[in-house]
């Protein structure tokens, strides 16, 4: 954990894009039942966006199946009530947004990794608890830039206790922020951890699907093998051929300088 907790603090150090989360659903309200057909309709991270507007015109401008049509009058109320959209500045400023971005990047390499959508990973797989968790920090982030933006600047110590209340304020507005932000890390980071822990499973599968090939596939390694057999006899055949075929020329030469022998004198003569 510690390993993905300073790769996180890394990434924050570098600028990122804008969050593609926009909106989250406050899961906690939303029944187990409507919960269920959510993560049936989508294979991918659920966007608030497109369960609660009228799907028949946002599926023809987004090009989206029909499959949110499947959500009935009562569920879509229900998410409408538990929607709440997100304004994240144009300018980067903070760590919150970096986070956000950070953990959307890892969630996305998480559920298309091989690994992740190997079978023997159903119990494991759950989509919408990935979303659950993004749309909380997405959340608690948007919080913490909240509560930094609308923090004044430090009071200035005139010398007196008359401002001794409006101090301690501010200290406990910046610990909390601090405690916070260490909190988001820590819940970024545990996703981090979970996609190294991929890399391993993912060295298994294909050691798991490598045996498992060689295993069925001895039958063709027997016919290979009886193809060497059959190509080592053709080779040492032909070889054995090639050497008679030295010999044969060995023995007209021998004869083609016998009669060489024979005609000699006539041609001293």
């Amino acid at each position: 954990m510690d390993a993905a907790r300073a790769w996180v603090i890394e990434r924050l150090r570098f600028p990122q894009r804008s969050p593609r989360t926009t909106a989250v659903f406050d899961w906690t309200v939303v029944s187990t039942s409507t919960q269920s057909t959510v993560a049936a309709l989508s294979t991918t991270i659920v966007d608030p966006n497109e369960l609660v507007v009228q799907p028949s015109w946002w599926r023809a401008l987004a090009r989206k199946p029909r499959g949110f049509a499947r959500l009935t009058a009562r569920q879509r109320d229900e998410l409408r009530r538990a929607y709440s959209p997100l304004h994240w500045p144009l300018r980067e400023e903070g760590p919150e947004i970096r986070l956000v971005v950070v953990a959307e990047n890892v969630v996305a390499r998480i559920i298309s990794d091989p690994s992740w959508t190997h079978p023997m990973l159903d119990g494991h797989r759950s989509v919408l608890g990935f979303t659950m968790e993004l749309h909380m920090i997405a959340s608690a982030a948007h919080e913490l830039l909240r509560l930094r933006s609308n923090t004044p600047p430090l009071p200035i110590d005139d010398g007196t206790d008359q401002l001794g209340r409006a101090r301690a304020e501010w200290d406990r507005r910046h610990v909390v922020a601090a405690q916070a932000e260490a909190a988001l890390v820590d819940r970024v980071a545990a996703l981090r951890a979970y996609e190294q822990a991929l890399t391993p499973i993912g060295t298994v599968l294909h050691n798991l699907r490598a045996v498992t090939e060689l295993a069925a596939g001895g039958g063709d390694v027997d016919r290979v093998f009886r193809q060497i057999i059959g190509s080592d006899y053709a080779a040492g055949h032909t070889t054995a051929m090639r050497d008679d075929i030295d010999d044969v020329r060995a023995g007209l030469d021998a004869q083609v300088a016998y009669l060489d022998s024979l005609i000699g004198p006539h041609r001293n003569a």
